[in-house]
């Protein structure tokens, strides 16, 4: 019997502790819930948004990529060097046009759409950068004014994600 009443009062004071956090996350929810929304539709939106911006840039920037890899590699051949080079040129010139005229298509709110629209410049430098390396050598191209670009490009992107309590995202690796 003992047990019994024991069970029953350690059953109401569950219910009412539950009861108790349901009243209360409810009422949090009315405060607060719309700015909680607000952040977890401007956390999804620019998730959105980097990984349609990094399927359209990907074939642009790859190439490139493959290209430094190729150069770093001692057993890669004259012939692949030349070969990937000229890949990554054409990839590099393509980018470079592709954002000369890109209309970032996103829902994020205008202030963040109008600081990742303004990276973009940084990132369109990179490519042009990049181009006018690979032209002035293709054995032994100079990729710091081209780095110098990708990393304001990716310094610019770094305060929108960190307002929005993201992570931000090694660019570099999302688009390779």
């Amino acid at each position: 019997m003992k047990k019994l009443m024991y069970l029953l009062a350690l059953t109401a004071i569950v219910a009412i502790f539950v009861t108790g956090c349901s009243n209360a996350d409810s009422q949090s929810k009315s405060d607060g819930g719309s700015e909680k929304t607000e952040t977890t539709d401007v956390k999804k939106e620019l998730i959105n948004t980097q990984m349609n911006f990094t399927a359209d840039f990907s074939p642009n920037y790859a190439p490139i990529a493959d290209y430094q890899a190729a150069l770093a590699d001692d057993a890669s051949t004259e012939d692949v060097i030349k070969t990937s080079a000229e890949a990554a040129k054409k990839a590099a010139d393509e980018g470079a046009a592709k954002l000369a005229d890109y209309k970032l298509e996103s829902n994020l709110p205008d202030e963040e759409k109008e600081a990742f629209t303004a990276s973009l410049e940084s990132f369109k430098a990179y490519f042009e950068e990049v181009s006018k390396a690979i032209d002035a050598s293709q054995t032994k191209p100079n990729f710091d004014a081209a780095q110098k670009q990708f990393d304001t490009f990716q310094s610019d992107l770094e305060g929108i994600y960190k307002d929005a309590d993201l992570q931000v995202p090694n660019m570099a690796t999302a688009l390779s």
